[in-house]
């Protein structure tokens, strides 16, 4: 219970920091996704039910700050901790290249599922070509911080006396 509310209280820390003061570090017009790359560290960490939960738990503040489709962001999210939870037990955990697969895949999934879900629901997204090289940028830039940001989360945990 306390990694579940030690996960859940880094998730929103994560997420304010990320829609408050990462927009200054806007560099090429792209910033990187601290809530995904937090819960691809945490849904490695736990099963698949715990990485459901911190899917809701991310999508649903994603949901109610940033986007007009209540839910959207909720599945998507949900989707990938529940997918990355589920076979985080067959993988070694203290691979960081692992980490690093995890973050660029599930960026890639998060945008091409947002992508098809916002083309099934009738808005124009014709124009998508257009910031791919984005994602791209987005995809290299949380596989890259994710190992750091991994390490620290492992500090706190030792720090805090949970265990992984």
């Amino acid at each position: 219970m306390k990694k579940f509310i030690l996960m859940s209280f880094l998730i929103i820390i994560g997420f304010v920091f990320q829609t408050s003061f990462m927009i200054f570090f806007n560099h090429f017009k792209v910033i990187p996704n601290f809530s995904l790359i937090l819960l691809v560290i945490f849904a490695i960490m736990s099963d698949g039910i715990q990485g459901g939960l911190l899917g809701i738990l991310t999508g649903l503040l994603y949901d109610s700050m940033i986007y007009s489709i209540f839910g959207l962001y909720t599945l998507i999210y949900f989707l990938i901790g529940a997918l990355i939870g589920t076979y985080s037990i067959e993988m070694l955990r203290e691979n960081k290249f692992l980490y690093s697969v995890a973050a660029g895949i599930s960026t890639i999934f998060m945008h091409a599922l947002l992508y098809l879900i916002l083309f099934f629901l009738k808005f124009r997204v014709g124009l998508a070509a257009k910031i791919f090289p984005n994602i791209i940028l987005e995809t290299v830039i949380n596989a890259v911080l994710v190992v750091f940001v991994a390490k620290i989360i492992m500090y706190l945990f030792d720090r805090f006396n949970v265990k992984v």
